[in-house]
């Protein structure tokens, strides 16, 4: 692990990342459920909740293995970068062949509601990371900013 005690420009980023995503996810519940209820009843309820879930499984797993491996050197970090990549892997796998089972699933609506969360999550990181100031190169002192860093944090 690295022994730098100032917190790495990619975190607040990543808890902005998180934030915002459970905002969406939450949304896409109650949007799908209402949309779900009227394409198919319970069944679609049922579906809009599970892709949310399924949503935030992802952006969670991403923005906090981020942040946790932030401070590791770079072995450590990819080493936790894959091992998240590969437990959701397994994880999506794993929903998909147990919910394909279940009855009380509508495939439409849990199709539309993770291709929501999708483009969503997308579109979410894009914003976030363009508004962040992020240099091309992290955690560098540029002339003139007398020990400030230019993170985001709304």
């Amino acid at each position: 692990m690295a022994t730098s005690t100032q917190e790495p420009s990619s975190v607040p980023i990543m808890r902005t990342v998180l934030r915002y995503s459970i905002i969406l996810v939450v949304a896409l519940a109650i949007i799908g459920s209402i949309i779900g209820w009227f394409v198919a009843g319970w069944p679609g309820v049922a579906s809009a909740v599970i892709a949310a879930a399924v949503a935030l499984m992802f952006a969670g797993v991403t923005a906090l293995s981020i942040i946790f491996a932030a401070r590791m050197d770079s072995g450590m970090f990819m080493a936790v970068i894959l091992g998240a990549w590969i437990l959701k892997l397994i994880a999506f796998l794993a929903v998909l062949a147990l919910v394909k089972q279940l009855d009380f699933t509508h495939p439409w609506m849990l199709w539309g509601t993770m291709v929501a969360a999708m483009i969503g999550q997308l579109a979410i990181d894009v914003v976030v990371v363009l508004r962040s100031r992020h240099g091309y190169v992290s955690d560098v002192e540029m002339p003139g900013s007398a020990g400030k860093s230019a993170e985001y944090d709304q």
